[in-house]
């Protein structure tokens, strides 16, 4: 998730290490690494908001994406539950109302028994509700706010298969890493 990518993002560019929720939000980056331009291999909910969140520190990233058309109910499809962390992430990347109208408010589970067909209602334990909505509705809407960043390239029918790192020839402007 954006843990990774964020962990990730510190190893590959050598940035200050900063709590989670200060990374994204600081433009304190070091002059020397003002604009990276950073590959992310998937364009699901983690790889889509992380790159809303370079953009929105002036950093370029470019998702690689290897379904040509965004699913609409396939073997990654599911029901999910954003809960407060969720919404605060959706939130800083500028996505959160948009999920909020796409969504439905989460009050609580629901839990089918499949044998009997009795119906049990589990209160959520947060204070606030959560939002429920679907995979590909969650990507869709957070790839909608993604197209309008000026720095988020999203290419779709590309993989990303191995990952390299070649040391630029300053001498004659080759090796670009």
């Amino acid at each position: 998730g954006i843990l990774h990518v964020a962990l990730l993002l510190t190893l590959m560019l050598g940035l200050p290490k900063l709590p989670i929720s200060q990374a994204f939000a600081t433009p304190s980056i070091p002059q020397q690494h003002q604009h990276p331009n950073v590959i992310i291999s998937g364009g699901g909910p983690a790889g889509l908001l992380a790159s809303i969140l370079l953009n929105n520190i002036g950093v370029k990233s470019t998702v690689f994406e290897e379904a040509r058309e965004p699913d609409e109910w396939s073997s990654k499809s599911y029901a999910m539950a954003l809960n407060e962390r969720g919404k605060a992430a959706l939130a800083r990347a500028g996505c959160l109302e948009s999920v909020i109208e796409a969504g439905n408010e989460k009050l609580c589970n629901y839990f089918v028994d499949g044998a009997t067909g009795d119906v049990q209602t589990i209160p959520r334990r947060e204070a606030t509700p959560g939002i429920g909505l679907s995979r590909p509705q969650l990507v869709e809407c957070i790839e909608n706010i993604a197209r309008d960043c000026p720095l988020v390239t999203l290419r779709r029918g590309v993989g990303v298969s191995r990952v390299t790192e070649e040391e630029k020839d300053n001498s004659r402007g080759e090796g670009e890493t």
